[in-house]
């Protein structure tokens, strides 16, 4: 179970956010996302709360936003050469998924500067892939995150929960 937070300007286009009633169970955390256009292109900008990995999705289906999400993710998370039963697990806790509103001005802050890096990839590399670009993003190194980048903190809380799934554990 997560929550998707979206911004102002993402919800009036998706509908009145639910309340979260129940914690998130993903070890990325909650995701938080805002729209983005680029040129004649019009897309979602997802970030993890905890390790602040971009996920880039089309906007054209916006009001299943929570019901495409997973997907996306999971050809992100593959993208980073995680072990499939890594990515499964993980995809598996965002199968369920409200639409809240945004709670953490930071995250705010991680989603601006990572759209303006995303339109600077677009329209200098306008044949990459939506997958591609969010793996780009994702090497940037991120302040709050002690200047590591998304990528390498994905990897490193993922392979944590999966030594302590292994080990029997409790991960979360």
């Amino acid at each position: 179970m997560i929550a998707i937070r979206c911004t102002k300007k993402l919800l009036e286009r998706i509908g009145a956010p639910s309340p979260v009633t129940a914690p998130t169970t993903a070890i990325l955390g909650d995701w938080y996302a805002r729209p983005v256009a680029v040129s004649h292109q019009r897309l979602i900008l997802l970030i993890s709360e905890h390790s602040r990995l971009p996920v880039v999705m089309p906007a054209r289906d916006v009001r299943h936003l929570a019901t495409n999400f997973p997907e996306a993710l999971s050809l992100v998370l593959l993208g980073l050469a995680l072990p499939p039963s890594v990515v499964e697990r993980e995809v598996a806790e965002t199968r369920e998924a409200v639409i809240a509103q945004t709670n953490n001005r930071s995250l705010l802050g991680t989603l601006n500067d990572f759209s303006y890096l995303l339109a600077g990839y677009m329209e200098n590399a306008p044949e990459l892939g939506l997958v591609d670009l969010a793996l780009l993003v994702s090497r940037a190194p991120v302040a709050p995150l002690g200047m590591n980048s998304p990528d390498m903190v994905t990897r490193d809380l993922l392979a944590q929960s999966r030594e302590e799934w292994h080990s029997g554990k409790e991960c979360r």
